[in-house]
């Protein structure tokens, strides 16, 4: 009887001391977050049938820090982040880019929308390049959920639920696949987990094929109902540290190249004391337009003629000085293609009429032209004034819809706006012409020096 009750007694030990680690652990908040992210490949654009696609070598390096804290649901935010680094040197065929998160946007309100983490401000918004930066694997918002739900042993394996899965690797849907844990072992109260799987799936509606392995490491109890010769834990604690190997081929899509790339993640959580101003919003006045939002981006005009609150379906293609490409991708359906122009500046007399518009409209579309469905003039409370007008035609066999508008100001500051879709989209497009246009503001520079910028000539399908 004394040695069982020995061993009980060296049981209760051990589980009063786990028991007291995870307490600790859950409200060990804030934490210390550091993650490395590694990436080599090829970038594969496709050039047409029969042809070879080309390729270029691709490498990544990024390196992020931030300390991350309960949000008390400001904003719809599950943690506040305050970054202290967040940089990636993307190289691509020799040539060195610098990507970085803008002095403005250290702190990010991260919310968790299903099993996806998505970053954005309080009061402004972050631009593609700076979310793009953010939208990692393994994001430190969803690492615990690599533990088992219920009492596993060591050796026991378990699937990891399959939006779980698809928010880990960042990816948006999986199609077939899994990916499988394994306890590995229990020491001084901390579990090591492997996991490995292969799965394929789509981000933006192209196909993607991940393989993934790794391990991690969690805080873990043994359970009441244990027995010293038959010991089975919960890891209902936290998980501190990942490590993980992501080989991954992606198809070209209608806004990106494919790639064919092999990625190394680390993940690093610890204690850590609170933010030193977690209640400061730090955007700037040119992003600080409105509320935040985690479903807006936002555009900056690199000469100063405008700047734009947008979707996040839309997608840059083109941009350089006074112009921008944009192309609307919803569900991984190509739905419509945006361009904006800035136009030279004019006297106020001189603001554009309807009339005037649409003929410039039927002109730049001769050929495709057929009529003019509505056309239209309001002000804003800005005091922009944006002319809009509606038209159908057709380009080869297929019918197509035209929103253009030209939005101008008491400065005599204007762009022109041209969105262009099949016919049988426009009930998928909706108000996405409005919202944008919403978005959109004229903020001054030098503009565009021929009247031939004013509204695209023929155009064809994106």
């Amino acid at each position: 009887m004394s040695g069982i009750t020995g061993r009980q007694g060296s049981l209760r030990t051990v589980l009063t001391g786990c028991v007291a680690a995870l307490a600790l652990a859950a409200f060990a908040e804030p934490s210390r977050v550091r993650v490395r992210l590694d990436v080599e490949g090829e970038l594969v654009a496709p050039v047409g049938r029969g042809v070879e696609p080309i390729r270029q070598p691709i490498a990544v390096a990024g390196r992020f820090e931030f300390i991350e804290s309960p949000s008390a649901d400001r904003a719809g935010a599950a943690v506040i982040r305050e970054y202290h680094d967040a940089a990636a040197e993307i190289v691509v065929a020799g040539e060195p880019t610098a990507v970085i998160l803008g002095d403005d946007a250290q702190q990010i309100l991260v919310a968790r929308v299903g099993t996806t983490a998505i970053p954005y401000l309080q009061a402004g918004f972050l631009t593609r390049e700076e979310r793009d930066l953010l939208d990692l694997p393994f994001d430190a918002l969803l690492i615990d959920a690599l533990q088992p739900t219920g009492v596993v042993a060591a050796g026991h394996t378990w699937d990891i639920p399959a939006d779980v899965t698809a928010g880990l690797l960042a990816v948006d849907t999986i199609e077939t696949g899994t990916v499988t844990a394994k306890l590995e072992e229990v020491r001084d109260c901390v579990a090591r987990v492997t996991f490995s799987g292969v799965i394929d799936g789509a981000i933006d509606g192209v196909p993607t094929h991940v393989v993934v392995d790794g391990a991690c490491t969690a805080d873990a109890a043994p359970d009441v109902s244990s027995n010293a010769t038959s010991l089975r834990y919960r890891l209902t604690g936290r998980v501190s540290h990942v490590t993980a190997t992501l080989r991954e081929q992606r198809q070209a899509g209608h806004v990106a190249p494919g790639f064919a790339v092999e990625a190394r993640v680390a993940v690093s959580r610890t204690a850590a004391p609170p933010a030193h101003n977690p209640d400061s919003s730090n955007a700037s006045a040119a992003r600080a337009q409105m509320a935040g939002r985690p479903d807006r981006l936002w555009y900056q005009d690199p000469s100063g003629h405008f700047d734009l609150v947008h979707d996040v379906r839309w997608r840059a293609v083109e941009q350089g000085a006074g112009t921008l490409v944009l192309r609307l991708v919803d569900r991984g359906a190509l739905v419509a293609q945006c361009s904006i122009t800035a136009l030279p500046a004019v006297g106020s007399a001189d603001r554009p009429t309807i009339e005037e518009v649409q003929r410039d409209i039927s002109r730049s579309l001769e050929g495709q032209f057929e009529r003019f469905e509505e056309a239209a003039a309001t002000t804003r409370e800005d005091g922009i004034v944006v002319i809009r007008v509606v038209s159908v035609g057709t380009v080869g066999p297929l019918p197509f819809h035209w929103v253009h508008a030209v939005l101008s100001n008491d400065a005599g500051q204007r762009t022109s706006v041209a969105f262009m879709m099949e016919s049988s989209l426009v009930e998928q497009f909706g108000t996405a012409d409005l919202d944008l246009l919403t978005g959109l503001r004229l903020t001054g520079g030098p503009a565009a020096t021929t009247r031939e910028a004013r509204l695209p000539r023929k155009t064809a399908p994106p």
